[in-house]
């Protein structure tokens, strides 16, 4: 049979408290019947153990003699005016646990109900004040919940979506953890559990870090917008020689290469235009996967007689960029692509990819992911993926003898990182889309025929209507199962509240 722990009840959002009744022969003293105070947890374990130690401390503090013994009256004497004190004669007795009030005088008498007023004042603050003592008592009056939005809401205008959402995600897990608490009840021992939680879930010790990374900015927002005057409790818990950067991607090799694309697996697993094209680009080009996959159709046009792709944001600022079409790509049928698309009304490269939280790359990387697998291809490597095109890139590009800020222009890498002495001589405005072009072209894979690649481009126009056709009826029958459910819990709810309001039959 389990055994109630004492004073611990648990609200309906599931944080446990700790609940203390004032004895009926304090409760005139104290001012209060009850004290309630939140354990900051949802976890019955810890809950227990907390509530278990307040209540040693508690039953400590009110069976001790300073906090049972009635106050002499030389302990108010700062309640005395001078003069007062002086017209009181030594024989005033006072013992409130005995019931003893003596005075000799008329003056003293008068005197009595002013020092009896102060003394239980005293008391009730003394005892109050040895309650709290071991209560958590700290509040800033802002949840955890209202200062993560506002800092949301300000880091917005500063963060990259994709970061953004991360942020969010790790201070949305953090007040799930905690519950959504007052911030100045956040304790440093708050954040040394909550990594203690995330060690035990089998988290690795740089995404920890990064968790701490993302609170510790958090906790600073708030001390700096007068939200809490505290001591940051993320600072120092970071784990101490964790490796902070995650494994890097691996290039392709020409055999794995030559797998990917070879002409008959590739032309029937690829119909798509986006799965079709995207490993392609990439394979030219470095750019990323969501570079790619939201490209519009303006962007990709010629400069000065060389067709390029016009990239205007991703995930750094030197994200943007201008990179020329490699002749492969042009021959492939790339911008006869992109005039077809044009022709026919379109303004995305890629018109029925539909955009979701990450951008519009997932479903495109999820089924190269799967091409990958196939049998025939059979690159299981979890470091060989969609990405690894733009390791490849890059170490193609080097073994041509391309230099470093041309490679970092060209797939959007910060030029001024420092390298060697010389980097302080390029210049990213000298980078013309020439040079780049010059560049590019050295690009070369042995062994893969891409003309046998090459398919009518206007063939994937029917491919994309149906698509669009497809997505438009699979959102309305979506939007017609919601409205579907919706009034299903609305008639129900109404079917409850009449119950409810029914009024029973009179007995006759």
């Amino acid at each position: 049979m389990s055994i109630k722990t004492p004073r611990l009840i648990r609200d309906r959002c599931g944080v446990f408290y700790f609940r203390l009744i004032v004895p009926l022969a304090l409760r005139q003293l104290v001012g209060k019947t009850e004290f309630r105070r939140s354990l900051r947890t949802k976890d019955c374990i810890v809950a227990r153990q907390r509530a278990l130690s307040l209540s040693l401390a508690v039953e400590a503090t009110m069976v001790s003699a300073k906090f049972l013994s009635n106050p002499t009256l030389a302990d108010f004497s700062h309640l005395l005016k001078p003069d007062a004190k002086q017209g009181i004669r030594e024989k005033i007795n006072i013992d409130l646990d005995k019931g003893i009030v003596q005075a000799d005088t008329p003056e003293e008498a008068a005197q009595l109900p002013a020092i009896l007023a102060g003394m239980a004042t005293a008391r009730q603050i003394q005892a109050a004040a040895g309650i709290a003592a071991v209560l958590p008592m700290a509040k800033c009056g802002t949840t955890l919940e209202k200062a993560k939005y506002d800092f949301m809401m300000e880091r917005k205008t500063t963060l990259r979506d994709s970061t953004w959402r991360k942020h969010s995600g790790v201070l949305n897990g953090f007040i799930k953890a905690t519950g959504n608490i007052d911030v100045a009840m956040v304790s440093a021992k708050t954040l040394t559990d909550y990594k203690k939680g995330l060690l035990a879930l089998g988290r690795q010790a740089n995404t920890v870090n990064d968790h701490i990374t993302i609170l510790n900015g958090f906790f600073e927002y708030c001390n700096g917008n007068d939200i809490v005057n505290m001591v940051n409790p993320a600072k120092n818990l970071y784990i101490v020689d964790a490796d902070n950067k995650s494994e890097s991607y691996k290039p392709f090799t020409v055999e794995e290469l030559q797998k990917i694309f070879q002409p008959a697996l590739y032309r029937k697993k690829l119909k798509l235009p986006d799965f079709y094209w995207c490993p392609l680009i990439a394979l030219f080009t470095g750019a990323r996967a969501e570079e790619i996959a939201s490209l519009d159709v303006g962007q990709i046009y010629p400069v000065k007689g060389i067709w390029i792709i016009d990239i205007l944001k991703g995930k750094t600022d030197n994200a943007k960029r201008r990179v020329p079409l490699h002749q492969t790509l042009i021959d492939l049928g790339l911008v006869e692509y992109r005039m077809s698309l044009l022709r026919a009304g379109y303004t995305k490269l890629f018109p029925h990819i539909q955009p979701g939280t990450n951008g519009y790359r997932k479903n495109m990387t999820r089924m190269f992911g799967t091409y990958l697998d196939l049998p025939d291809v059979n690159i299981v490597d979890p470091l060989k993926v969609f990405h690894s095109f733009r390791h490849t890139v890059v170490t193609a590009l080097t073994g041509k003898g391309v230099n470093d800020g041309l490679k970092r222009a060209m797939v959007g890498h910060d030029i001024d990182t420092r390298l060697s002495s010389h980097d302080d001589y390029i210049h990213a405005s000298e980078l013309t889309v020439p040079n780049l072009h010059e560049a590019i072209s050295r690009l070369a894979y042995e062994g893969i025929d891409f003309e046998r690649l090459k398919v009518s481009q206007d063939d994937f126009l029917p491919i994309i209507a149906k698509r669009i056709i497809q997505q438009a009826e699979q959102k309305k029958k979506k939007a017609e199962k919601a409205a579907a459910k919706a009034k299903a819990e609305a008639e129900a709810k109404a079917e409850a509240e009449k119950k409810a309001n029914a009024k029973p039959a009179k007995k006759i």
